[in-house]
């Protein structure tokens, strides 16, 4: 019997795992019948106990005591990793918690393919950081470190815009110049690549990527609507702007835990003192208080999906202010993130023109994958900037994984 591989998609938002034996490749259901997971874990301190994916975030939106953590994959390559946090009555870190994670990805996998896994492919994204070539060589070393603690023995990794090209070219008939277009949660990554049918020879032209995602338009939509109503960018009784540090915690995933301490409570209790409009800041104080900070960032995050298709998204935010119930509208959306999508459109023509050196006229074919292809404006923007070429969606959300299972099936199958 051979022995079986995987692909693992360790996504920013969610993620997702590919299993294989010899030639076979599927996707593995890995919560329920889902082939996807939130990359969530929470830590139950009434039960003592730690939940993973949509049950995690699940009991913290039942207000269950404990401690939520999402986007974990913004945490490697960053001063951070070298940080512990504090979790129920003990400090954790960062490396370890990441690692509960990718365990029981790995071991819910397992359960799927009825045999122990030691071969993967993991993905990544062609930049964890844009700007430090030292920090993203850490972040990848820090994610083989954490593959090889939680019990893999051969690992591999692949760009994620290239695993996702794997998908789209098992699907080809014909020879095409394809710009692979990955917005995930945290990161947006390009792939230039002249694509053969399946078994044909393909040349990969570039890669690109830049470190915007899917949690930064949630974080840019929360700082143009709830967080006004927290009292960001609101006047303090000298006529000074309120400083915005707390409201950037709040609005930014990986952030939120950082703003339960008690320091922070008496900064903003100082600022409350100072502001012009208390009944703002008092939200402010009521979300930190009661450790709110994550259903609202959720709430945002499910409007902006929402907004996808909907001209309006109400928020219920009743529960912290019995008032509460902000009402965001589609062009809200677009104004926040129309700056970073137009940031990320300029890094896939930068790919394609400075890095593969073709005219974007020379593209065929726009694959896009990632839940974020369905932001507001962000079509529209791509099919300006590559007029000739045609549009085709991946599965948003497991083209990847799928991908990457191709790429362990060549590796190791």
């Amino acid at each position: 019997m051979a022995l079986p591989y995987c692909g693992i998609d360790f996504g920013t938002s969610n993620s997702a795992v590919c299993i294989g034996s010899g030639d076979i490749v599927r996707l593995a259901p890995i919560e329920g019948e889902a082939v996807t997971m939130p990359s969530a874990i929470f830590f139950n301190a009434e039960a003592e106990t730690v939940t993973f994916g949509r049950q995690a975030i699940a009991e913290y939106l039942y207000h269950f005591d404990g401690r939520l953590m999402r986007a974990l994959k913004s945490i490697l390559g960053s001063s951070l990793m070298d940080e512990k946090t504090q979790v129920g009555d003990r400090r954790k870190d960062f490396r370890s918690i990441i690692g509960l994670y990718i365990a029981e990805v790995k071991a819910r996998a397992e359960r799927v393919a009825g045999h122990t896994i030691e071969q993967v492919v993991m993905g990544r994204p062609v930049r964890f950081n844009d700007a430090d070539d030292a920090a993203d060589a850490r972040a990848e070393s820090e994610l083989r470190a954490i593959a090889q603690d939680v019990g893999f023995r051969d690992i591999a990794f692949e760009y994620e815009p290239l695993a996702a090209a794997r998908d789209y070219q098992s699907r080809l008939t014909r020879q095409e110049m394809v710009l692979v277009v990955d917005i995930g949660g945290g990161t947006s990554d390009f792939s230039v690549v002249e694509l053969a049918p399946a078994g044909g020879d393909s040349r990969i032209l570039a890669n690109g990527g830049v470190h915007i995602g899917g949690t930064d338009f949630d974080t840019r939509l929360s700082l143009g609507t709830v967080m006004r109503d927290m009292g960001y960018r609101s006047q303090l009784k000298s006529g000074l702007e309120m400083p915005g540090l707390y409201h950037h915690q709040l609005a930014t995933w990986h952030l939120i835990n950082f703003v339960y301490t008690q320091k922070t409570m008496a900064g903003i209790r100082q600022l409350h003192h100072q502001a012009a409009d208390r009944s703002l800041t008092q939200r402010l104080i009521a979300t930190v208080e009661s450790h709110a900070g994550h259903e609202i960032a959720n709430k945002v995050e499910q409007a902006k999906i929402a907004l996808s298709d909907a001209e309006t998204a109400t928020l219920d935010l009743t529960a912290i202010d019995p008032a509460w119930r902000p009402q965001i509208g589609r062009e809200a959306l677009v104004a926040a993130t129309a700056n970073d999508i137009q940031r990320v459109v300029d890094a896939a023509v930068a790919t394609v023109s400075e890095r593969a050196g073709l005219v974007p006229e020379r593209i065929d074919t726009l694959f896009m994958t990632g839940g974020s292809t369905a932001l507001p404006g962000f079509e529209d923007a791509m099919r300006a900037a590559f007029p000739q070429a045609r549009m085709h969606y991946g599965d948003r959300f497991a083209s990847v994984a799928f991908g990457l299972g191709l790429a362990a099936r060549e590796r190791f199958g």
